[in-house]
Formats: structure tokens, C-alpha cells, sequence
């Protein structure tokens, strides 16, 4: 019962469920990645991460002074369900192409290794 009652909790906050299902289609986020998409501070990120953590629902690996977040060992039933129950309507959709831009613009330009780096997406 009190693992329902993290994930629960931990997909109940807006800012939460957006990145774990920007997750479920990608293959791994850097923090800078999602707050660029969520358009928070890292120390806001890491906090919604790691709540997304402690529930189980994704795991992460630090590598030089990023840490890298990926979709946990999630029970593949709950995940069709949480799809099922949000769709494609709305921000799910907008927030697809604009975590796949965001993406592809940091690796491109290997903007999680710049300091102060400028946000190009959003010119």
C-alpha cells in the first residue's frame, strides 16, 4: 500500500507528471534537459527528481557534474495506464516535440557541458 501512496503522490504535482512522462519517450534526460523544459532552477529539478526517485519511478546516474535520469523498472501495466488516462490531448503533445527539440539542440550543440549556456529553443 505506501508504494501506491509514493507514486501517487509523486505523479500527483503537474511539473512531476510531465517529466516522468517526457521519460516514458526518451531515453534518458540530463537535469539541465529538464529544467530547461520544465523552466525551473537545478535545485527545483533535482527536488521533483528526487521524489520521482523515492517512488520508485525512475532511477539516475551522475556523470561529471550532471546527473542523468531514466524511466525505473515501472511495472509496464501502470505505464499504459497513465498514457490511457492523459492521451494526446493538450501538453502531453506539446510537451513531446518540445522535450525531442530541447534534446536534440543540447546533444547537438553539447550544451550540458556549457556553463551559462544560452537557451536556443527559445529564440
Amino acid at each position: 500500500m505506501e508504494s501506491i501512496l509514493f507514486i501517487s503522490k509523486a505523479l500527483g504535482e503537474k511539473n512531476r507528471l510531465r517529466v516522468f512522462l517526457a521519460l516514458m519517450d526518451t531515453e534518458e534526460l540530463c537535469v539541465c534537459d529538464v529544467g530547461d523544459f520544465l523552466g525551473l532552477a537545478p535545485a527545483t529539478v533535482s527536488r521533483h527528481m528526487s521524489i520521482l526517485r523515492q517512488a520508485g519511478l525512475i532511477e539516475s546516474e551522475k556523470r561529471g557534474r550532471w546527473v542523468y535520469y531514466r524511466m525505473g523498472a515501472v511495472d509496464p501495466r501502470l505505464l499504459e495506464w497513465i498514457r490511457n488516462a492523459v492521451g494526446n490531448d493538450g501538453f502531453p503533445a506539446r510537451d513531446r516535440a518540445k522535450i525531442k527539440e530541447i534534446v536534440r539542440l543540447h546533444r547537438e550543440n553539447d550544451l550540458c557541458e556549457v556553463r551559462g549556456r544560452e537557451r536556443p529553443y527559445e529564440k
